[in-house]
């Protein structure tokens, strides 16, 4: 198992149990991390750091931060600027171009403005299809992708979000489909590996945390209040799932008996054996879960406000209520 948390943590567990502080340099809040194999892997923070691991995370190295990020938006902003004031030019009473302006403008100053206080912008995510292609998403609508496994990065400017809001979760498909989700149950959704994306869907009310492909292809999207929704068809229609309790969910995984375990607010578990219908475990936590792992099959590894809580999987089926 590998953990990030606070203040640059990164955690190893060994298979016998023990666990050790990995080679980190930065003391920051990292927030995700995702491995494409059994050495290679990334990982995010506060301040838009994107760190790698060549060693299964035994050591790690900086790649990014928001003082790189910031230019990288300003260029962007400054670039959309000029390209619509030509553009508006040529279209003086067209209201979608003037507003489209406006926003543009916007950025622009909000671009300046990230640049002079520093490097401020938290990455919450981070997937990557290969060695060599991934993304990085975080607050105020930051999305970044490299193609050389993080050696450059660029902004990914593509993706329409003009309010800025915040992109929580991001998870590519073996057809190439990308999705992103995020703050106001908003759905971003390419099928060209994000060169173009669609009309954002509003698949709720309640903010997205967490975007999850099971075994048969189903997607799950899930995240506060207890909102959970799935996907047949790459992304394209979804349902809402009805939950045995309204709490912030954050971590999910699917075990190695197809049955699916999500992780919450208030040392909450929600259990499945269909990922249709949910049955709710209570642990004595009060703080929450952020991840969740399978360990040697019958164990739970829970990661969380508390550090990491090992339980036993036949604990919790029999606590089920």
């Amino acid at each position: 198992m590998v953990m990030v948390g606070e203040s640059g943590h990164i955690l190893i567990r060994d298979a016998e149990g023990e666990i050790s502080q990995s080679k980190v340099p930065v003391d920051l809040l990292l927030t995700a991390l995702h491995f494409v194999d059994s050495q290679q892997g990334w990982a995010v923070g506060h301040d838009g750091v994107i760190l790698h691991s060549a060693d299964a995370g035994r050591t790690w190295t900086k790649q990014l931060d928001g003082s790189q990020i910031s230019p990288l938006l300003l260029e962007r902003a400054q670039a959309e600027v000029a390209r619509l004031e030509e553009a508006s030019s040529a279209a003086l009473h067209d209201e979608d171009m003037t507003a489209a302006l406006d926003n543009a403008y916007f950025a622009l100053d909000d671009a300046k403005a990230s640049a002079a206080s520093g490097p401020s912008r938290p990455l919450l995510d981070v997937w990557f299809r290969n060695v060599n292609e991934g993304w990085a998403v975080g607050a105020y609508g930051m999305i970044v992708h490299t193609k050389d496994g993080g050696r450059n990065w660029d902004y990914a400017s593509a993706l329409v979000n003009p309010d800025r809001l915040h992109l929580n979760t991001v998870l590519g498909l073996p057809d190439g489909t990308l999705l992103v989700a995020g703050e106001g149950g908003n759905l971003y959704r390419s099928e060209d590996d994000g060169a173009h994306w669609l009309p954002a869907q509003q698949l709720s009310q309640a903010s997205l945390y967490k975007l999850m492909q099971l075994a048969d292809g189903r997607l799950i999207a899930f995240g506060f209040g207890g909102t959970l929704l799935s996907s047949q068809d790459q992304g394209k229609t979804w349902k809402s799932i009805k939950t045995p309790a309204s709490i912030g969910l954050y971590g999910g995984r699917q075990l190695v008996d197809g049955s699916l375990v999500l992780s919450g607010q208030g040392g909450v578990l929600l259990y499945s054996r269909d990922a249709e219908h949910f049955r709710l475990w209570q642990g004595t936590e009060i703080g929450s879960f952020m991840g969740i792992e399978q360990i040697n099959g019958g164990l739970l590894g829970l990661a969380g406000n508390s550090g990491l809580k090992i339980i036993s999987l036949d604990t919790v089926k029999e606590q089920l209520q």
